[in-house]
């Protein structure tokens, strides 16, 4: 069986790295970064796939690609509301539900905000990887309302929660903190991408705004 700590830099409570950073401050905020950086790119250039269970491991192989040696890996350790050993049978189950809705495809913007949220929620109680769901399945969102002729905004909500680069048991996301809010948006998705994204070690709540696409 494998453990949290098997994760972890012993006697530091941080998560091993490839930066061979032991203080856990410290990698999140080197995390941070790093993925903030990724980020800018992927909104350049998008990851193209299927939008089932290896798109959203790719997506967060690439974002957490310079920090974690497991990045893009579906987690072994006990987290969220799937077992280790059914997760990828769930993370498939919950694809098909947005395959068989047509990736929501043809759906007027508030029943697609909707539907999105319903599946946004679904992954988060999954908890796919070990650390960095929340990023991941933002972008994965993302790149669905791109494919939806949609442009997408994401912002820190007021309460603060926690996810980002720290277990389970140290502090797990209420999902009811999350929703999806219909606003118009001016989005400047790499100008905004340090504010968005300044206190990712604290996980602040993301919420999801939603506009026409960009001319």
């Amino acid at each position: 069986m494998i453990d949290a700590e098997d994760f972890q830099i012993p006697g530091t409570g941080t998560l091993k790295n490839k930066l061979g950073i032991t203080d856990p401050d410290a990698l999140a905020r080197a995390a941070t970064e790093s993925a903030s950086r990724r980020l800018a790119e992927l909104q350049a250039s998008p990851i193209r796939g299927g939008f089932d269970s290896s798109h959203l491991q790719e997506i967060h192989r690439y974002l957490y690609q310079d920090v974690f040696d497991w990045a893009g890996e579906l987690r072994r350790i006990e987290k969220g509301d799937a077992p280790a050993s059914s997760l990828e049978d769930s993370l498939n189950r919950a694809f098909d539900r947005l395959s068989r809705e047509n990736f929501l495809k043809g759906l007027a913007a508030d029943q697609w905000t909707r539907r999105a949220s319903a599946h946004i929620d679904d992954l988060l109680s999954l908890r796919p990887f070990v650390a960095g769901n929340d990023l991941a399945i933002q972008e994965f969102t993302t790149e669905l309302a791109r494919k939806n002729n949609l442009c997408l905004e994401w912002k820190e909500a007021p309460e603060p929660t926690a996810d980002a680069v720290s277990f389970p048991e140290q502090a797990e996301r209420s999902a009811q903190l999350r929703r999806l809010i219909m606003l118009a948006v001016d989005a400047d998705p790499v100008a905004s991408i340090a504010q968005r994204h300044h206190a990712l070690e604290r996980g602040n709540e993301l919420s999801l705004a939603i506009g026409d696409p960009r001319p």
